[in-house]
């Protein structure tokens, strides 16, 4: 019998954990140099420069944290129609004595992660998309290539991390729903068990790394945020960041219109907190 058979939560999990670690340690070092350019340091091109290549490890290592956990989150849905069948076919390389006494499911190799989107595809009710499966291939590669060999020409960047999570988010998780889980991560981090502001402040700092990195297609497609419209101070954040020196222009109106009544303003359809996923609950916004 193969006992400590995983959910679908269970890979869910996992793969969520991954991939915000992965998240949190490729804009932790975006969020490095714009803390030094607020002490009121002009950072040079070159200093930069210099300062992301010493980061390259952090971004490589980030990118297989991503992968790993994209792959747990494919598993996820997998387990969803049946947890059998992440296990690899071949009754050869099966354990040892596993028609004789009980065997852990953990024991059993799994299908490996090149196949992962074809088994996907095959079983479950809804197929993930060729534009997804374009981008987790790449993913899968250049992780393989930087674990497995030495290649000077590999890079990882922050924005390709940014772009690989909120696609995968999007796919594997819902559509803008990865501001949420970012949330619920980081108030379930070491750092929220001392100050529970600090998790509303990171969120906040980490989305104006990524409305620094990000195209306007890309956020308004993953954030329903528009760099071109206006912006206003969110007062959810306002009152979170009283005793921080950071200031927050996160929200917009939806729709943008010049004078919206007061009711309006106000409901969460209204005012878009855009990186913490919910709509302000009380006060208003200047710009």
């Amino acid at each position: 019998m193969v006992t400590d058979i995983p959910t679908p939560s269970d890979f869910r999990n996992y793969g969520l954990r991954y991939v915000n670690l992965g998240w949190g340690m490729a804009l932790g070092v975006v969020l490095e140099i714009g803390e030094t350019e607020n002490w009121g340091y002009d950072v040079e091109p070159e200093v930069k420069a210099d300062f992301l290549k010493a980061a390259e490890p952090e971004f490589a290592t980030a990118l297989t944290l991503i992968e790993q956990g994209t792959e747990f989150l494919i598993k996820a849905r997998i387990a969803k129609v049946s947890p059998w069948l992440l296990l690899s076919r071949n009754a050869d390389g099966w354990p040892k004595r596993c028609d004789k006494e009980n065997i852990e499911y953990s024991s059993f190799h799994t299908i490996d992660a090149q196949d992962l989107l074809k088994v996907h595809n095959t079983y479950a009710p809804k197929r993930l998309s060729e534009e997804f499966a374009i981008a987790f291939d790449a993913l899968r590669k250049k992780r393989n290539a930087m674990m497995h060999t030495v290649d000077l020409k590999l890079r990882a960047s922050a924005v390709e991390i940014v772009q690989n999570v909120l696609l995968s988010a999007e796919y594997l998780i819902g559509p803008q729903k990865w501001p949420e889980e970012r949330e619920a991560f980081l108030e379930q981090s070491r750092n929220s068990a001392f100050d529970s502001d600090v998790a509303a402040l990171l969120l906040a700092q980490e989305f104006n790394a990524v409305v620094s990195l990000l195209e306007r297609k890309e956020l308004i497609r993953y954030f329903d945020f528009d760099k071109r419209q206006r912006i206003y101070s969110c007062p959810v954040c306002s009152h979170a960041y009283k005793d921080a020196e950071f200031y927050s222009r996160t929200a917009q109106l939806h729709p943008n219109t010049p004078k919206p009544a007061v009711s309006e303003f106000v409901t969460s359809k209204q005012v878009s907190i855009t990186l913490q996923g919910r709509g302000a609950g009380s006060g208003g916004g200047s710009p």
